[in-house]
């Protein structure tokens, strides 16, 4: 009977259990997401009144819209969780009126028998009026077993009161926090709804500056071209030096054109061991810019494509290499600076540096700066541009880079 009772406490155990590290995940998930919005509130405030109206501010807005919806989800996640804990509980305490109910009913019972077999006289007629010698031995037996399982059963009632009185406290406890997070989510809807008005008078106003928008657009289109130009040459010709200088090696010696070979491999499959959980190349920023194709964010019926991620941050914030490698390519297309990193058959690139701090052929270590990120026109905030490329095939950068929790 006892294992009866012992299998619907233990799937109560590990439900709460369960439940508990979703919530702590949750909770760590929500410290990290509110950062970003305060994060991405400092850089929306550092515009000027005349600025307000950019893509790139707009950029910014879209990227806390997100954060919040993620943020609401989260604690639409932690409500859930709360339930199913808040249902355990209550079943836990239900059990735990039902068992106290029933201990509570024997120990009634034996106390009306200790009651009637109160005094000494009693308890030996009990043991007199038996048949025989075997009888009388197991009645005082039996006599003195009942006093200790009595008095055991008083230990149970006062441990199981406590019990219960412990799980009603908790359930309370998970009443409050239930209630608190209603609250907060109501709170962050009203902050939603203010952001996407935000949001709409910010396309609006762009909207009145179609001309200038397609102006910009077609620029960043040709800078864009000619930085993926001069990233593919790059690539193809120190594919084509590798490819050399392992033949000539191979010609004087076969083991170390091996070796050589090996360590290409090696550098390559390192890289590839760290899909997901690269370090980001700046320590604090916002993705404003995500890879891919997609539709312009204000001018209708026009795509646009990204073959990295854009990286909001402030002036002048440290740009760190994300992998072993060797500086392969320091160039320039117009305005913007970029430094090419080769991680075996990887590339990454690094796009609008200042003060860079490596040279041509540098081996490279993993967090290790290469300069600055430069200023963006006038604006106060500076955006990274980053691609990942696999020799001549892009990548999208956020599926390799780690996911902060």
């Amino acid at each position: 009977m006892k294992h009866i009772v012992a299998i619907p406490v233990l799937m109560l155990w590990i439900t709460l259990t369960s439940a508990q590290n979703v919530v702590q995940n949750l909770e760590r998930q929500k410290t990290q997401i509110e950062k970003d919005i305060a994060y991405t509130n400092s850089l929306i405030n550092q515009t000027q009144s005349e600025q307000k109206a950019s893509l790139d501010n707009l950029s910014l807005i879209q990227a806390n819209l997100a954060s919040r919806r993620q943020y609401i989800g989260g604690i639409d996640k932690q409500l859930a969780t709360l339930s199913v804990e808040i249902v355990a509980k209550q079943k836990k305490v239900a059990a735990l009126y039902d068992e106290l109910a029933s201990l509570k009913k024997n120990y009634a019972k034996m106390l009306n028998f200790a009651y009637r077999n109160r005094t000494p006289y009693t308890q030996l007629m009990f043991v007199l009026s038996s048949d025989d010698f075997d009888q009388a031995y197991w009645r005082i037996t039996y006599l003195k077993a009942y006093s200790t399982h009595r008095i055991n059963q008083a230990k149970t009632i006062s441990r199981q009161s406590e019990e219960l009185k412990s799980n009603l406290s908790a359930l309370m406890v998970k009443k409050t926090e239930q209630q608190y997070l209603l609250n907060q989510k109501t709170i962050e809807l009203l902050a939603l709804d203010a952001e996407e008005k935000e949001y709409q008078s910010a396309i609006y106003a762009l909207q009145a500056k179609e001309t200038e928008l397609k102006r910009d657009l077609e620029a960043k289109k040709r800078q864009a071209a000619q930085l993926n130009t001069q990233i593919q040459a790059a690539i193809a010709e120190e594919a084509h030096r590798e490819e050399k200088r392992r033949r000539e090696i191979e010609k004087k010696s076969k083991e170390i054109a091996a070796k050589f070979v090996a360590d290409e491999h090696a550098l390559t499959l390192k890289f590839e061991k760290q899909h997901g959980s690269l370090p980001p190349p700046v320590a604090r920023s916002i993705v404003v810019t995500h890879f891919g194709v997609y539709e312009h964010p204000v001018l209708k019926g026009i795509k646009v494509t990204s073959n990295g991620v854009d990286l909001s941050t402030t002036d002048g914030a440290v740009v760190s290499v994300v992998a072993d490698g060797v500086v392969r390519r320091i160039f320039s297309t117009g305005s913007a600076t970029s430094v090419l990193v080769q991680h075996g058959l990887y590339y990454t690139v690094y796009t609008h540096l200042k003060g860079i701090t490596v040279r041509v052929g540098d081996a490279v270590r993993a967090n290790q700066p290469i300069g600055m990120v430069a200023p963006a026109p006038d604006s106060p905030r500076a955006v990274l541009h980053f691609e990942l490329w696999k020799q001549t095939a892009k990548q999208n950068p956020e599926e390799w880079l780690s996911k902060r929790t």
